[in-house]
């Protein structure tokens, strides 16, 4: 060995930091010349600067450690830097001045820290899961994926770990494999609340509400602050009609940000739905900016807010474009496969989380039965949660294929409808609940449609039809709309014709009714209910004798507000009489109790007024300008009752006394109702089903010409030459003869 050339070696490796490399020459020399003063006094000043680089004190590590958990990052990182001066191999300074870095967004800087932990300590699994947090950072999941299973492999009960991999698969919608991972962090730190809250969140998206909502009662209990989980607990709260409570929760937290306008829409919203009309009043204070200037608020929240279309598609948009950022384009045919023929069967999926007993199904039910599967094939994906049930049953039995989707994840979902190669994708959810609309933002099918669930725009060119028709999307309206509309000839709305009434002949005693007296009904849902239409019918109980008002009850408060806001207006209350939910057959057969529905305005009843046309009971609306306020219209035209349109509210007041004070008129009406069920639209489900279809292939002959989508309308000649009478269950005659004053 020459002793002077490894000597010379060694120095050069210290000058560049390379401690170990260095004591390892020395070592090998003092291995073999053991009595090597130079080498051994060259190592032992190595060790001594290799400990003083190493770490510094325990007490000065726990301060730094204590200063991070309260937040302070910037000033444990300043303290870092300037003890890296003197500690340059401390695996402590700089895998907590990378968390330091990471904490404050600085990602790039936190990586090079990080790197430099993992190059001095490769054995740290708290380092791995903070890189794992940087790949997350900056969009590379994937990455992220790999470290956090570097962090699990060195310890796998790792919180950090365990906790952001499954975020990070939750982002990728990948729930059945995060569960398990936040269950785990959440059994061995029970008490901690973002665990909690991030466990819930999973929870919520796999239906499993009860179990959510405990560990969102825990968390906020653990942690006031934490305004994630006080507004989802709120929003849980107001959904399991626990209105009073949530209401009060998010007027705390607007307490703490006043100008969050996502919270103030919910909180109005369940405000309406107890008939607390103070909504109304500081809905006008907030109105300009609300959803506009802020967080985005919920689309249905806002439809329900006032009749201004253009308003509704502002805040629309707004929130559009946080839910679906980033919008795969439509795929344009090329220039050889312009003008290729109509596929033998087109393939239409239609998506849903209500193939189960669900209002939307029970429009839709015989539409799937009725479907030309010679000409087209019919996918039904199905993401809810629901057990399966007799109408489930029956989609699954009428369409050509049925597909549970509701653990696949977005990015499987998204592949298993491109691996169909379907032609049109049908959303039936839009901005309601338990949906996953954002799927269409990528591009499932050639075309996308937008039908049923959502009266309104989804504000996103991720959508390249509406299904509507004349009446709920006149001329003109298309404005308010992102979309291009599909129009159909008669109403939008499908109908199933095979519905059944209990055959429970209904007695008004058995309704909680009067024997004698008109009686005006309206099972709308309790937010659509405004003092503006309640005026009205309070005027018309002073004005029909012995009159009555039977509604839907929807919750004891709404039930008392109403009583409260009818005696203000001089009434008695116990004039107002609340129909208790019971199974939809029976609700079809007692409404043949009633005289008169009278519609909401700003949001019409929808199926709750082709049940009423369904049950015999005649519908009076006022049509409005939004679409959610020109369903009525659309129903009752469909039905060949255009004298059941009010062109304003005061006309709307005359009409219905001249029906409440005309027994002969009433008849008259109602027995042309009966007549009309068997012979128009409304209720011809294959007729609407060839019109249906009739759109979709003029729409997909468009993609095939090369053409873009434009405002298409189905032709009346054309569905009256596929109408063909059918025959309608008859409605049973009343139990006993209503009679007027």
């Amino acid at each position: 060995m020459n002793i002077a050339a490894s000597m010379n070696k060694a120095n050069r490796l210290e000058r560049k930091d390379k401690h170990e490399d260095a004591a390892s020459i020395y070592r090998d020399i003092l291995a073999k010349f053991p009595r090597n003063t130079r080498a051994q006094a060259a190592l032992n000043a190595l060790q001594t600067d290799i400990q003083r680089d190493l770490n510094p004190t325990l007490e000065q590590q726990k301060t730094l450690a204590d200063s991070f958990s309260a937040g302070n990052y910037a000033q444990v990182a300043t303290t870092c830097a300037a003890l890296l001066n003197h500690h340059r191999r401390s695996h402590f300074l700089w895998n907590t001045l990378g968390k330091c870095h990471l904490k404050s967004n600085n990602l790039d800087e936190a990586a090079t820290c990080l790197n430099k932990a993992c190059e001095l300590n490769p054995k740290d699994p708290s380092t791995f899961a903070a890189m794992g947090e940087v790949h997350h950072a900056q969009g590379r999941p994937d990455n992220a994926l790999a470290l956090y299973n570097k962090a699990l492999s060195l310890n796998a009960d790792n919180l950090n770990a365990l906790s952001n991999k499954a975020n990070t698969l939750v982002g990728l919608g990948r729930l059945s494999e995060a569960e398990p991972l936040l269950k785990r962090a959440v059994d061995l730190e029970p008490e901690n609340p973002l665990f909690l809250f991030n466990y819930s969140k999973i929870l919520l998206k796999t239906g499993q509400m009860v179990q959510a909502k405990a560990l969102l009662e825990r968390a906020t209990e653990l942690a006031p602050d934490l305004a994630s989980a006080q507004y989802n607990l709120a929003q849980l709260q107001s959904l399991d009609g626990e209105k009073e409570a949530a209401i009060v929760r998010f007027e705390a937290m607007l307490e703490e940000t006043p100008g969050d306008d996502r919270i103030r829409a919910d909180k109005l919203h369940a405000q309406a739905h107890l008939n607390d009309w103070n909504w109304l009043d500081e809905y006008q204070q907030a109105r300009r900016q609300l959803g506009l200037t802020g967080k985005p608020c919920s689309p249905f929240a806002s439809l329900t807010f006032e009749d201004n279309p253009d308003l509704l598609r502002l805040r629309i948009q707004a929130y559009a474009n946080a839910a679906l950022p980033n919008v795969e384009p439509a795929r344009a045919l090329s220039g050889e496969q312009q003008g290729a023929d109509r596929p033998e069967r087109l393939r239409i999926g239609y998506f849903s989380s209500d193939f189960h007993d669900h209002a939307t199904i029970r429009l839709m039910a015989g539409l799937f039965e009725a479907h030309d599967q010679s000409r087209f094939d019919i996918i039904a994906y199905s993401y809810d949660k629901a057990p399966e049930d007799a109408m489930r049953a029956r989609v699954r039995q009428a369409v050509t294929s049925f597909k549970d989707i509701s653990q696949l994840s977005d990015a499987e979902a998204t592949a298993l409808a491109k691996q169909d190669s379907l032609d049109i994708a049908v959303d039936l959810k839009g901005f309601t609940g338990e949906n996953r609309t954002p799927l269409f933002a990528n591009r499932l099918a050639s075309l996308h449609m937008s039908y049923l669930g959502f009266p309104a725009t989804l504000g996103s060119t991720a959508i390249d039809y509406l299904i509507g028709d004349h009446v709920t999307c006149p001329s003109g309206s298309e404005r308010y709309f992102e979309e291009h509309l599909l129009r159909l000839p008669h109403s939008y709305q499908v109908n199933d014709d095979k519905r059944a009434l209990s055959g429970r002949q209904y007695t008004r005693k058995d309704c909680g009714l009067p024997d004698n007296g008109f009686v005006f009904c309206s099972f709308n849902s309790s937010y659509k209910i405004t003092p503006v239409e309640f005026d009205i019918w309070m005027r018309l109980l002073d004005q029909v004798e012995d009159s009555v008002l039977w509604l839907l009850d929807c919750s004891e408060t709404s039930k008392a507000n109403l009583r409260k806001e009818a005696a203000k207006r001089g009434q008695n209350p116990d004039r107002l009489i609340f129909a208790p939910r019971v199974a939809q057959e029976d609700h079809l057969a007692r409404q043949q109790a009633a005289d008169l529905f009278l519609d909401t305005f700003v949001v019409n009843a929808h199926t709750t007024a082709s049940d009423a046309l369904w049950a015999g009971v005649p519908v009076l609306t006022l049509p409005g300008r939004q679409f959610a306020s020109r369903v009525g219209a659309s129903l009752v035209s469909a039905m060949g009752l255009p004298e059941l349109i009010a062109k304003s509210a005061a006309n709307y007041e005359a009409r219905a006394l001249e029906l409440a004070s005309d027994p002969d008129a009433l008849a008259s009406l109602r027995g042309k109702l009966q007549r009309n069920r068997t012979s128009t639209p409304l209720f011809d489900t294959k007729g609407f089903t060839r019109s249906l279809e009739q759109g979709f292939d003029m729409a997909y002959a468009r993609y095939l010409q090369g053409l873009p989508p434009a405002h298409l309308e189905v032709s009346e000649s054309t569905s009256a030459d596929l109408y063909i009478p059918h025959a309608v269950p008859p409605v049973a005659s009343h139990a006993q003869p209503h009679l007027a004053p």
